[in-house]
């Protein structure tokens, strides 16, 4: 029973080094990480040595390499976003989304409901309006608070 014991903590140990990645940010931090998988626009990942689960923002990481096979693969580009009119470009995250991002500041925007207007259509026009507002200054990632025609406001991230 001592053997058997033994052997597979002998084989679960090979496994873990045998799955040895790294993790490069787009702000150029690079991590040794055994990969885990990805999900919800997470990487999940466990530090050598250690079983705990971690995470981050796939959109902070720049590439995934696995150092045993020399493969690897680009988890998300960089995006730049250097004028209003780059407002397309600018993500909506949850707020779980934003593990390893930066958090820049918050943004408020004003968007005054007309008369008529549906419930979704202000949605809609006030996140064209919080993109517009982040993209103006730069930043990639908005995180939506309230978006009600008295409080239209998001948190914005960077790299």
């Amino acid at each position: 029973m001592k053997n058997l014991f033994i052997l597979f903590t002998i084989l679960f140990n090979v496994a873990l080094v045998a799955q040895t990645h790294e993790i490069i940010t787009h702000d150029n931090k690079k991590m040794d990480v055994n990969f885990i998988k990805m999900e919800n626009n997470l990487v999940y990942f466990a530090v050598p040595g250690s079983s705990e689960e971690k995470k981050i923002s796939q959109y902070a990481v720049a590439q995934l390499n696995e150092k045993s096979a020399a493969d690897s693969k680009l988890v998300s580009e960089k995006i730049n976003v250097l004028a209003k009119s780059d407002y397309k470009k600018v993500i909506v995250l949850k707020d779980f989304q934003t593990i390893g991002l930066k958090k820049s500041g918050v943004i408020t925007s004003f968007y005054g409901k007309a008369k008529g207007e549906t419930n979704t259509s202000f949605i809609h026009g006030g996140e064209k309006r919080l993109k517009e507002n982040a993209a103006r200054k730069g930043y990639p990632f908005i995180v939506i608070l309230s978006n009600t025609p008295n409080d239209i406001k998001a948190i914005t991230y960077t790299y």
